[in-house]
């Protein structure tokens, strides 16, 4: 079982405000399963990725953008991290920033399911990386590292898929191309 830190339920909760009934629903769901809302959850609280991907599956069948709905919630990941003050300055470049991401993915990730970051090629404009999600949709590890490579002003990333645990493989990659 893997386990994500409560400021992301918080934050998908909060892009479900304009969704009531499905922040309701996601709501109901993390109440049942931890006995607390998602507006009280804070980062020191553990939830089950499978209760965040409840959370996502909510936020996807109430916005009209279903599935990038996911992309728009992982793009405001580390934007947030940042604006909460979590990021070293001198992580200064969006190359820099993919490998924080692989060591914040252990901060905000625990249990046997996670798997931890691994890059095949880190080139400046050209990343590959294997990322698998324990327990959610893969959709927002995508919108994840668009939102990271965005943060600096770049807006030609393209985030592509490559393998796909849901789709047979053995693990989740990404190429990542700026």
């Amino acid at each position: 079982m893997a386990e994500v830190r409560g400021n992301l339920i918080n934050l998908t909760g909060a892009l479900m405000s304009f969704y009531p009934e499905a922040q309701k629903k996601a709501d109901d769901i993390l109440f049942k399963e931890s006995d607390i809302h998602w507006e009280d959850i804070t980062i020191d609280d553990w939830v089950d990725a499978k209760v965040w991907d409840a959370f996502m599956n909510a936020y996807m069948e109430g916005s009209i953008s279903g599935e990038k709905a996911l992309i728009t919630l992982g793009r405001r990941i580390y934007p947030g991290i940042k604006d909460a003050g979590q990021i070293p300055p001198e992580i200064d470049t969006p190359l820099k920033m993919l490998k924080f991401e692989g060591e914040g993915f252990k901060i905000y990730h625990r249990g046997p399911d996670v798997k931890p970051r691994n890059f095949l090629r880190l080139n400046d404009g050209d990343v590959l990386v294997e990322a698998p999600s324990p327990g959610y949709n893969c959709k927002v590890i995508e919108g994840v590292f668009q939102g990271i490579v965005e943060m600096f002003g770049i807006k030609s990333v393209k985030v592509n898929q490559t393998k796909c645990v849901k789709q047979g493989d053995n693990t989740c990659e990404y190429h990542i191309t700026w």
